[in-house]
Formats: C-alpha cells, structure tokens, sequence
C-alpha cells in the first residue's frame, strides 16, 4: 500500500462494505458485500485491530462526534486505522506510514480547518456557511481547495485525511 494512499472502505450499518478504493483491495482483496469486521480480521499478521461484529452499528449509534482511532500493526508494520460516521455510513481509513507528518503540499490555511471542522462535525455547506458568516460558494471553494491539496474526491474522504493527517481530533 502506498504511503500516499489510504486504503478506504466504505461501510453501512449492516457492516457491509458498499466501497472499497484500489489502495484496499490491494490490502484486503475483494470486500464489497463482506462485513468490515471479516474483511480486516482476515489480515494476516495484524495486531491491535479493534474490529469485531456490529463496531460499525456501535459506532454509528454513538454519534458523528465519535469515531474510532487507533494505530495497529499489519505485517510489523505501524499504520493508522480510523473509522468516522459520514451520513449514516462509515468511512475506513487504514494509512502505512504512521509517523510522516503532512507534506507542504497538504497544508491547510485557518479558514480551510475551520471548515474542515464542520464537515468532519456533520455540517452541510449551508450549515457551514452560516456558523462561519460566509457564503455557501466560499465554503465549496474552500472544500474544494482542501481536496484538491490532500488528494482525495468525497467529503468523507476530506475528513478521513483530516483525521489521518491530524487536522481533526
């Protein structure tokens, strides 16, 4: 798996994995339809994983300001593990190289967090326009600035690299 590249499943409540992108499939071969507990229990030499049946229920009944972090070990090696609740999905991000901080190149400026903060929250462009007196076309721009810089498409992917990256706590 590339250091540049989190592996990323999305998952519904049943803990069916709906999505996966390349990067997962390398890690956890085919898991569309699989439970997200069965596709990651089945890596081979894993240590410290926290996955086990219905963590995806679990996690999404706690709330959208509550996610799951940790940092395990596949084939010896640390990565990050973080699962966040993005609209009634969870998003799985599994990062190799644990201990590289954020390149120049994904920097993110003030303004940029603070909307990053409000995604990562749950907030709607909208939502996020009015807590921070700003219109809705500077808030897409915003969030497209970020996915721009962090390399990822989706919202949940944004907030899944915030999170990998420690702009989000």
């Amino acid at each position: 798996m590339s250091s540049r590249t989190p592996a990323m499943l999305v998952v519904e409540r049943s803990g069916a994995v709906v999505s996966q992108n390349a990067a997962a499939r390398q890690l956890v071969g085919p898991a569309k339809g699989k439970p997200c507990w069965v596709a990651m229990g089945e890596l081979e030499h894993a240590e410290g994983l926290p996955c086990r049946h219905n963590c995806v229920a679990d996690l999404l009944d706690s709330g959208m300001d509550r996610l799951q972090h940790c940092r395990p070990k596949l084939d010896g090696q640390r990565h990050i593990l973080t699962c966040v609740p993005v609209d009634g999905a969870v998003v799985v991000v599994v990062n190799h190289g644990a201990d590289q901080l954020p390149g120049k190149w994904q920097s993110l400026t003030a303004r940029e967090r603070e909307v990053l903060q409000l995604l990562a929250e749950g907030e709607t462009t909208s939502g996020a326009a009015a807590r921070l007196g700003l219109s809705q076309s500077t808030v897409r721009t915003h969030t497209e600035r970020m996915r721009e810089k962090l390399g990822v498409s989706t919202r949940a992917g944004l907030v899944a690299e915030g999170f990998r990256l420690g702009f989000l706590d």
